[in-house]
């Protein structure tokens, strides 16, 4: 049987490992060996006491990865996009937002729409992420 032979390398892999067998082993049992040699020297000692923090503080600068500074960097383009626009269009600048019918205004309307869209996403990832969401 395939179980029984895989439990023979696995205690003949530990036995090697604490010295209460020979060493020559077939493949199986010497990567058993390995493993058991990994378990057998763990430390001992406790983690250090800023372990968690440390860890915490390592995921919080990881958290956003490039998704942040890229949000970022399209709000900044969408804010030059807007003066740009105040800029060309002048007076009529105003009038974009009371006649929906105006060239500009399918654009604004889909720059608003990709602003709202980013934030209603982040906003979903924070309510998923918290202990009583789904994981």
């Amino acid at each position: 049987m395939n179980d029984e032979r895989e439990w023979e390398a696995q205690e003949r892999g530990m036995r090697a490992a604490r010295g209460q067998a020979p060493s020559d082993l077939d493949p199986l049992a010497l990567d058993y060996r390995k493993v058991a040699n990994a378990v057998i020297s763990h430390p001992v000692g406790a983690p250090p006491g800023d372990f968690v923090a440390r860890a915490a503080a390592h995921v919080a600068r990881h958290e956003g990865g490039i998704e942040r500074p890229l949000s970022g960097v399209l709000l900044a383009m969408f804010a030059v996009a807007l003066v740009a626009a105040a800029v060309v269009y002048g007076a009529r600048y105003w009038q974009v937002f009371q006649q929906p019918g105006e060239p500009a205004s399918g654009w604004m309307l889909a720059g608003f729409t990709c602003v709202a869209l980013s934030w209603v996403s982040r906003q979903l990832a924070v309510i998923v992420r918290r202990p009583g969401g789904r994981t």
